[in-house]
């Protein structure tokens, strides 16, 4: 859509007048820290950091390109290229902006059956049955809905809010899409894309993604995945895997995300039991009983360390696989009654909090959550997944 301002004066980084801009579309922008380049890329920060996003507007002043936006000091990039000061336009005051959240139904909804037939109330790819497990289904659909935001601004605070108040259980970290509609002075709206934009791999790039993480290391990395809904058996090709995309991701591609996230781009989406190409072991196997304790010691253990589950009990034999589960120590605690007065003991055991990709999104339990299974620890290991680069 099109807006013509023929009759409205528009104040451009000089001060002066402009007249006859057209406006064809608007967009978001994002900028991880204060004095960091805003960019029409996904917002991807540190918390700490205070990330925010302001909408522009793009159009043509003749045959100039122009960029309306509100008066931003440093560098703002649109597709990869500067935005330069001669280019710039300020917003006119009559125009009135409307924020919403994009956000993915995590269950499938109520009543909406499974275009490929699978039967689990999450988004799964492939079949759970015992029989076939593993088995190709195709891409699950996964649909999205929009929430309005109070506010009129241009700028705002880039944070990650679920709408649902009993999913904000991670203190502002994890993945959340934002939508903004700018309703121009004639009437007419102009809009960056929403809850419809999707492919067969779920929602476009094209809808402005913000992921907030913890800090720099690849558990920090791992908690910009909170949110993100399961998907298991999540696939796709190069940087359109739905992992790479924030679409979705299964209990082993979340981690192999996170790695690649923090700059490890060696590695690549792997199963559970794959995962000894990129780590190394570091304790067990051993079997864990009903209330998470193990048959013997598991000791030198790290936050951060992978604890792959092969469940026992009424789960014995679900899958064909060697392993059926992985996640990553979050906080290693103790008995509370123990020597270490449920603190860290470096011994892996049922009082250990285990972060992993829960049924429909991760999670924060404890191992003994878990149980009765069989675990082993892993741990990444340089040597397998190569040197630390800028992360995409």
């Amino acid at each position: 859509m099109r807006w013509a301002l023929a009759a409205v004066a528009l104040t451009g980084a000089s001060g002066t007048a402009r007249a006859g801009l057209t406006v064809d579309e608007v967009r978001i922008v994002g900028r991880a820290a204060p004095g960091a380049p805003w960019r029409d890329g996904p917002t991807e920060a540190r918390i700490a950091d205070k990330p925010e996003l302001m909408v522009v507007g793009i159009g043509r002043e003749g045959m100039r390109r122009v960029v309306l936006m509100d008066a931003v000091d440093g560098r703002v990039e649109i597709g990869g290229h500067p935005v330069r000061a001669a280019e710039r336009r300020r917003w006119p005051d009559e125009v009135l902006v409307s924020w919403s959240l994009v956000e993915p139904h995590a269950f499938r909804e109520e009543g909406r059956p499974s275009p490929v037939g699978t039967t689990t109330p999450w988004h799964s790819n492939v079949s759970t049955d015992p029989r076939d497990f593993g088995r190709w289904l195709g891409y699950d659909e996964i649909t999205y809905f929009e929430t309005r935001l109070p506010g009129k601004t241009r700028r705002r605070p880039a944070l990650v809010r679920p709408s649902h108040e009993d999913e904000d259980l991670f203190g502002g970290l994890g993945t959340i899409r934002y939508k903004v509609e700018v309703t121009l002075p004639d009437g007419r709206v102009l809009a960056t894309p929403g809850a419809r934009a999707v492919d067969r791999y779920g929602i476009l790039p094209s809808v402005h993604r913000v992921s907030l993480r913890r800090d720099d290391t690849i558990l920090g990395y791992l908690t910009g995945y909170f949110l993100v809904p399961e998907v298991f058996g999540s696939a796709g090709p190069g940087k359109n895997h739905q992992t790479e995309r924030f679409v979705g991701a299964d209990c082993a591609d979340v981690l192999t995300g996170a790695v690649r996230r923090a700059g490890y781009h060696k590695v690549w989406h792997a199963s559970a039991a794959a995962l000894g190409r990129y780590a190394r072991a570091v304790a067990g196997p051993a079997q864990l009983d009903q209330d998470g304790h193990p048959d013997r010691p598991i000791r030198g253990v790290v936050e951060g360390d992978l604890v792959r589950i092969d469940y026992g009990g009424s789960l014995d034999g679900a899958t064909p696989r060697s392993w059926d589960h992985v996640g990553v120590l979050w906080r290693d605690r103790s008995d509370p009654a123990g020597p270490a007065r449920g603190g860290p003991d470096g011994a892996l055991d049922g009082f250990d909090l285990i972060l992993h990709m829960g049924h429909p999104r991760l999670t924060i339990e404890p191992l003994s959550q878990q149980s009765p299974a069989r675990v082993d620890v892993l741990r990444w290991d340089s040597r397998r997944i190569g040197a630390r680069g800028r992360a995409r």
